[in-house]
């Protein structure tokens, strides 16, 4: 039997993919952004068990939206793009060179922080800005309608619209 056939059902329109990706990172951010391990112990040993990241899942759900969104930007879009993934996708030490006076000062405010709590904090903010603006983006082309990112739009309208002053004149 060929697995490569598929009916018009199956196929996946960009836009339902687009929306799927958004519930994804929106279903993240429901719960608290953080590190997860537990530690067991027990009479001879410890151990300590690390769970999924939450936030650098978030950072990697929106990195992996704007990849995929990247050819539709628009030139506000591309902007906040362009200041933001150098963050998003940068390194721990790459981060704190660059913003190392905002972290001497955090750790003057509040005492010891370690840099790569410092550097998940600040890559959290810029995929969160990224994020709403990628959203903006999404707004600004209408992604709730079909034929969205050139997609052709269907012939058939799937509205139906009763239109009962036309059908009284008709029967007169």
């Amino acid at each position: 039997m060929n697995n490569n056939f598929k009916s018009n059902s199956d196929k996946l329109e960009f836009r339902q993919i687009v929306l799927e990706h958004v519930k994804q990172i929106l279903q993240i951010s429901i719960h608290e952004l953080r590190q997860d391990s537990k530690t067991q112990v027990s009479s001879h040993y410890t151990i300590k068990v690390f769970e999924e990241d939450t936030r650098k899942s978030y950072i990697q759900a929106i990195e992996n939206l704007a990849y995929v969104t990247l050819p539709y930007f628009d030139d506000s879009t591309k902007k906040v793009y362009d200041d933001t993934i150098e963050i998003i996708t940068g390194f721990d030490f790459e981060i704190i060179k660059k913003f190392k006076e905002e972290y001497d000062n955090t750790v003057k405010e509040v005492g010891d922080v370690k840099m790569s709590y410092f550097a998940v904090l600040l890559q959290l903010r810029y995929a969160k800005k990224l994020f709403i603006e990628i959203n903006q983006l999404l707004k600004r082309l209408d992604y709730l309608k079909s034929g969205t990112f050139g997609e052709n739009k269907k012939d058939e309208d799937e509205t139906f619209v009763e239109d009962s002053d036309e059908d009284e004149e008709s029967e007169e």
